[in-house]
C-alpha cells in the first residue's frame, strides 16, 4: 500500500505538470458548457420539452470528460511509457507495471469525478440545470 500511495503521488504530480488531462478532461468540458450556456441559456430543448437544452446536453458534456481520459489520456500515457522503456524498467523493481497501471486508472477516475462535480456545480449555479437522475443512476 505504501508503494501504491508513493507511486500515486509521483504520477499525480507528473500528470498535473503535463496539463493534457487538466485541459481536456476538466477545462474543455467547462468551456463548452459555458459556450452552450451563453448561447442557449435556459431555453427549452424543443417546442414542448420539459427540459432545457443544457439539461439535454449535460450527459454529452460528462461523456467528453470521461472519454478524454479513457480514450486519449490513458492509452497515450501507457504507449509513451512503453516507448520510453519505463515499463521495462519497472519489471526489475519491486513495483510491478500492473501497479503503475492501477495508479494511472485511479488518476483518470479522479479526473473524471472532478470534472463531473465541477460541471454539475457550474451548470446548477449559473443556468439552474436540474439533474433528474440520482447520483448513481446518472
Amino acid at each position: 500500500m505504501k508503494a501504491f500511495i508513493t507511486l500515486l503521488k509521483t504520477e499525480w504530480k507528473l500528470n498535473v505538470r503535463n496539463m493534457n488531462m487538466v485541459i481536456f478532461a476538466v477545462i474543455m468540458p467547462l468551456v463548452i458548457l459555458a459556450v452552450l450556456g451563453f448561447i442557449y441559456g435556459t431555453k427549452p430543448a424543443g417546442h414542448s420539452a420539459e427540459y432545457t437544452f443544457l439539461e439535454q446536453s449535460f450527459g454529452a458534456l460528462c461523456t467528453i470528460s470521461i472519454c478524454a481520459g479513457g480514450f486519449m489520456g490513458l492509452p497515450l500515457l501507457v504507449s509513451e511509457y512503453r516507448e520510453r522503456k519505463i515499463l521495462k524498467r519497472f519489471q526489475v523493481t519491486p513495483v510491478s507495471p500492473a501497479l503503475l497501471l492501477a495508479v494511472e486508472v485511479l488518476i483518470y477516475v479522479i479526473y473524471c469525478v472532478l470534472s463531473l462535480i465541477t460541471l454539475a456545480i457550474t451548470a446548477m449555479v449559473f443556468w439552474s440545470v436540474r439533474i433528474k437522475a440520482p447520483g448513481p443512476g446518472f
